[in-house]
This record gives structure tokens, sequence and C-alpha cells, in this order.
């Protein structure tokens, strides 16, 4: 693997990757109609295929990039129009910002990767916070988290129509957790998109930062999203609501994503994922909920904090879990050692 030292044409805000795969840009391994097809199924009486359709013209990463560059040329006086969105599958649950030294734009990426990963991961959690006494409902969805985090985030391998039907088979028909779960995840969606166009907005300001503190950056980069995104909850009303108020708190519920993703990877390879130019994930959370904790920031978080506290009993539920069934040799058939270990010499997959 390359590292960011190699590549000279990539800004320092980019997370860096394979640099084959970032040039020629990934393809895209998205069925639409397939997806259309297996929700019908698995909500029978619940959506037709039009509805479908027709929420999907409304809730696309487009949609929201649109949005929230709108609340950028409001907020900040940043139109951002040299940004291009990409969304095709590059083996990455990173998003990230890189700039074209000859044409002058920037493609802004959002691996596909992350799309299914995200949203998967909130229908697992949510449903298992919902329905933990249900031994069930408790062991289906530790594995498919599980496996989520091992095999997807991890190795970077796009979920299979296997995994993908035994989620659905676990959530049951449960409407009101695909409800969560999707007005969660497009929160997340605008928040990454904001902090990634924050990262080009301070660049055209021309805000330094210390190499002895890089990591600085990234703290005005989530504060900008962050507002973003509560300018969006708090100001589309009515039948403009893209954004839904509960879910103000799913960037704080991100981090906590990322931060059992490097949990994970600590408990079953010793891996410790470092990178010296974004803080940790427990100060970005403590930097998030400063913001939200101010008075500009005015609605009520009731809701928000009940779904939040039902997030975090599970988040240490899995936790605990984890390292239980390592200590007691139960994970050695899902742990991929000798792959990892490639991976920590850098060797390319």
């Amino acid at each position: 693997m390359k590292n960011k030292e190699q590549l000279p044409c990539m800004e320092k805000y980019l997370i860096p990757n394979y640099y084959e795969i970032l040039k020629f840009g990934g393809t895209s391994v998205r069925d639409e109609e397939e997806e259309i097809q297996r929700m019908v199924k698995y909500f029978p009486g619940c959506f037709t295929k039009e509805q479908l359709r027709e929420n999907r013209k409304r809730y696309n990463t487009q949609t929201i990039f649109r949005l929230v560059k709108k609340y950028f040329a409001r907020e900040y006086g940043y139109v951002g129009s040299a940004i291009e969105l990409s969304s095709s599958y590059q083996n990455t649950i990173n998003s990230y910002i890189y700039k074209n030294e000859e044409t002058e734009t920037f493609l802004l990426h959002v691996d596909e990767l992350f799309e299914s990963t995200v949203m998967t991961f909130f229908l697992a959690m949510l449903k298992w916070s919902k329905d933990m006494h249900n031994p069930d409902v408790y062991g289906g969805c530790f594995i498919y988290i599980l496996y989520l985090l091992n095999d997807v985030c991890i190795f970077g391998e796009m979920q299979g129509l296997n995994a993908n039907q035994a989620l659905m088979e676990a959530v049951n028909g449960d409407v009101q957790i695909l409800q969560l779960a999707e007005d969660c995840y497009w929160t997340i969606v605008a928040f990454t998109l904001a902090h990634e166009v924050a990262h080009t907005y301070l660049a055209s300001i021309g805000k330094a930062y210390s190499k002895v503190h890089p990591e600085k950056e990234e703290f005005d980069a989530d504060a900008i999203a962050y507002h973003i995104v509560l300018k969006i909850i708090m100001e589309e009303t009515g039948e403009d609501v893209v954004l839904e108020d509960y879910a103000c708190m799913a960037p704080i519920m991100y981090m906590d994503f990322f931060d059992l993703y490097y949990y994970t990877d600590r408990v079953l390879y010793g891996t410790m994922i470092g990178d010296t130019n974004h803080p940790p994930i427990q100060k970005r959370k403590e930097n998030l909920f400063a913001i939200i904790n101010k008075e500009e920031y005015d609605f009520n978080n009731v809701e928000a904090n009940h779904l939040y506290s039902g997030f975090l009993d599970v988040y240490d539920e899995y936790r605990t879990q984890l390292l239980l069934k390592k200590h007691k040799g139960k994970l050695e058939k899902i742990c991929r050692t000798g792959k990892r270990e490639q991976m920590k010499r850098g060797d390319q997959l």
C-alpha cells in the first residue's frame, strides 16, 4: 500500500487509500431494482414499488448534497461549485475529498460500501436495542454487527445477498426500526458531506493549521458540519422536512460506529488504528456534544436522548460480548489473522 507521502497530488485532508483505486474511480455494485424488490418482500403491505421509487427521488446522496451546499451558501457564503460528488465502490467505508490539480476541481467521494454499511449497522443496532430481551434478535443482531465490523469494515468486502437477507429476517418487517435507521442514516450522510465540504471551505478562506496539531482542522470541519446539519433540522419544516429532529445525535452515534470498528479490530487482531491527522473519537464526540448543547440550537431533545440511550445500551453490550467470546476462544473461526497481518505490513490485498 502506498502511503500519503507518496501521493503528491493528494490534498492533506484526503484519507489515504490505494491510489489506483482513487485514480480510476471505482465501480458501482448497486442494483436499485433488486433493493426495491427486497423491501417489498420483507416489509409486505408497507410499501408499493412506486412509493419506494418516489422516496428514492427525495432521499438520495445527490439530493442531500444539494441541500448541504444550499446551507453552506447561506451560512458561510460558500457555493462549492467546483465540487463533484462520487459514490462508487472503492472498498472503503471512508469518505474523502480529493483535489484535481489540473482542473482545480474537487471530487467528494462517499463510498457505496459506506452507504451499505452505515444503513445496515443502524438497522441491526436499533432492532437489537428495541428487542434486547428476545434471544433470537439478540443473537442474530450481535452476529450480524460482528460480521459487518469484521468482514465489511476491516477487510472492505461488500456484504452479499445472504447477509442482507439475514438482516431483513432479523428486522422482521419492523417499519418503526426501518424508519429510525433511515433517519439516522440520512443525517449522517448530511454530516459526512458537510464535513468534507468544510475542508474545501476552510482552504478557500485561507485557514492555516499547525503541522504539530493537524487534528484542529478535523475539529473545525466537524463543528461546521454539525452546524449545517442542525440548521437543516431546525429550518426544513412541514412538508420540506428531510432530516428529523430526533435523529439530531446521529453524527455522535456515527462516531460510536467508528469506535466499535476500531474496538473490534483491537480485540480480534490486536491492531491499534492510528491517524495523526484525526483526533481520538472520544474527543470528537465531546466536541459534538458541546455544539448541540448550545442555546442557538433550540429544539426538543427528549426523543433524541431516548434513542441515543437505547443505542448506547447495545453499544456496551456488543463490546462486552465481543471481549468475552474472544477470551473463551469462540471467535477463532471468524478471525482472518493472516490477511490482517498482510494489511498491517502494508501489502497490496
